[in-house]
């Protein structure tokens, strides 16, 4: 339980509500700009210059890490100029808030709705030991999966990118598993044809976000570890296309996966090491 509820801090990372478009020009006020070959990082106090140039060295290397593990070669010239996404690095949790209307728990902004969608940019605040592993990887996925699929994103399941948003955290692949294991086994975790309708924000209860997330990251690991990267990829491309969840797994694993229940059935059965 320990380990399931250690997933829950990624509820922390994304938020789904919306944000005041005056944040946009409030947020160019006092802040100095520094700049690398595709990001721009703004911060307000001197004494947070070396975290936004570490936050710009460290997002130039999951920038290649994240377009290699979702297939998007595209990234190799792009993103550049006045392209770059923004990194924009409040000095305290409390200005944070102010700003983007979060919630107290809140340590990162990245949102569907949001005006940042649009301008690639993320929003978070100096002082947290789990920027660089957690927040930073999260965050940058978001948005380059936004990017990526473009008109199609809203046809891609909540709980696919957040798995995959997850899976390029630090140490977030082996937890998962072991986590959910009690969960399979008394029957409570989410069904999968459920899963797909479902919005973190909907959900009432800890326990219910903490497997929720748990469950999301389990299924990506399950299927670039058990069926390898290429199918993968041919999965994400499925869906880029347009393709419902059901028909890019079809498609991508032909002759593994006749439909959701048979993900589900594999699954459970990879949790439970039958």
């Amino acid at each position: 339980m320990k380990q399931l509820l250690s997933i829950i801090v990624v509820l922390i990372i994304v938020s789904l509500g919306k944000i005041s478009a005056s944040f946009a020009i409030q947020v160019d006020e006092g802040f100095t700009e520094i700049v690398s070959e595709h990001f721009r990082a703004r911060f307000l106090t001197s004494s947070d210059r070396e975290l936004a140039r570490r936050a710009l060295d460290r997002a130039e290397y999951l920038y290649k890490r994240v377009a290699r593990d979702i297939g998007y070669s595209r990234y190799d010239g792009y993103w550049t100029w006045e392209k770059r996404a923004g990194i924009i690095l409040f000095p305290d949790q409390i200005s944070f808030s102010r700003f983007t209307g979060q919630p107290a728990w809140s340590v990162g902004y990245a949102s569907r709705e949001s005006i940042f969608f649009h301008n690639k940019t993320i929003v978070s605040f100096s002082g947290q030991a789990n920027f660089f592993d957690e927040v930073l990887p999260h965050e940058l996925t978001h948005l380059m999966f936004w990017d990526y699929f473009d008109r199609h994103i809203a046809s891609v399941p909540v709980w696919f990118e957040e798995g995959v948003a997850q899976l390029e955290e630090t140490g977030k692949r082996g937890i998962a598993k072991d986590a959910l294991r009690p969960v399979v086994q008394s029957g409570k975790h989410i069904q999968f044809r459920v899963l797909g309708n479902l919005r973190p924000s909907e959900l009432n209860q800890d326990a219910q976000v903490g497997i929720y997330y748990a469950e999301s990251l389990s299924i990506i690991v399950f299927l670039v570890e058990k069926y390898g990267q290429e199918a993968f990829y041919q999965l994400i491309k499925e869906l880029r296309g347009g393709q419902s969840f059901e028909k890019a797994l079809t498609r991508s694993y032909g002759g593994i996966f006749k439909s959701m229940d048979d993900l589900e059935g594999r699954w459970v059965r990879y949790i439970l090491d039958e």
